[in-house]
């Protein structure tokens, strides 16, 4: 099996809050459009995240039970300067990073502006790195 790679979707209520959010303050890079606009797809460097202005009303899973979209960092330097620089940008953080009590992960999370919640983290598992992603 040959998979190239993989394109999560998800809803949003509208796009240009989204698309800014996204490419603006997160730093995704947009790499297609579809939809006349409506959808647009982020290269997240391991994958890729597509949001869509669907328009007929279907329920956005985010919020404290919804979905959770992380971004794996390099190191906890990483993390601690993904959350200056999205601490600089305006974004509401709760909380810095630290390590987390349930998982092995050091991380901070910011909400988007529908809900969903986004962690910046640093898996603490040394022998089970995710290590996928663009092969040179």
């Amino acid at each position: 099996m040959a998979i190239e790679n993989c394109v999560t979707f998800l809803p949003c209520s509208d796009i240009k809050k989204t698309t800014h959010f996204y490419r603006d303050i997160v730093g995704l890079p947009v790499v297609q459009e579809q939809a006349g606009g409506m959808l647009k797809i982020f290269d997240t460097g391991y994958g890729y995240w597509g949001f869509c202005q669907y328009g007929d009303g279907r329920p956005i899973p985010s919020g404290d039970v919804g979905v959770c979209l992380s971004l794996n960092c390099h190191d906890e330097a990483d993390v601690d300067r993904q959350y200056a620089r999205m601490t600089e940008k305006g974004c509401v953080i709760k909380e810095p990073p630290k390590r987390q009590e349930k998982f092995p992960v050091y991380a901070f999370f910011t909400r988007d502006p529908d809900d969903y919640k986004v962690e910046f983290q640093r898996i603490q598992l040394e022998d089970q790195q995710l290590m996928g992603g663009r092969k040179e």
